[in-house]
């Protein structure tokens, strides 16, 4: 996984308890490199569930929970990072329908051994159906993405999670009115 997620990760953690926290965490999370994450390289994914395994022991906080609200978290960081991509749409819908022929051709430009997730939207109706898929077990942050997308383009619709895999490899949301 691009060390840009695991960089965001220990931002997130600075964020929401301070430096001090953020260093216990990752401390407790026994890295073999101690949590010093660079941009640009590749870390097994299995480290950030170890992260946020150690920050939900440390904080009590559900896993799940600290997902999503990671995700959230980085949907705004990259509104920071990638203003040029995020511009591009005027309200979270449209964000996500281009999510697979846009957005991660961009993320495949800017990072060749990227492999995001697949994520698919259909409208049914009254409610936008969004899927994600991975080999990796992040629907939670996938879910809170989601939200933060809809949170930074003021869509007020409910979000609601119907179903996922055992391992949240996948899973579908729906933004209903």
């Amino acid at each position: 996984m691009k060390g840009i997620i695991f960089t965001e990760l220990v931002g997130f953690l600075d964020h929401a308890g301070g430096p001090d926290f953020a260093e216990k965490v990752l401390e407790d999370a026994g890295l073999p490199h101690g949590g010093a994450y660079s941009r640009v390289a590749r870390y097994p994914w299995q480290e950030a569930v170890r992260v946020v395994e150690a920050a939900s022991r440390e904080t009590g906080a559900e896993f799940s929970d600290l997902c999503q609200q990671f995700g959230a978290y980085l949907f705004e960081r990259f509104t920071v990072l990638y203003p040029e991509i995020i511009g591009r749409y005027s309200d979270a819908e449209a964000l996500l329908s281009h999510v697979e022929d846009h957005i991660h051709e961009d993320v495949k430009i800017l990072y060749p051994d990227a492999e995001p997730p697949t994520v698919t939207v259909r409208n049914e109706g009254d409610r936008l159906r969004v899927e994600y898929a991975s080999h990796r077990p992040f629907a939670h942050i996938a879910h809170g993405l989601v939200a933060g997308a809809m949170n930074h383009f003021g869509d007020l619709r409910d979000l609601e999670w119907l179903t996922s895999s055992e391992g949240g490899t996948r899973a579908a949301f729906a933004m209903t009115r």
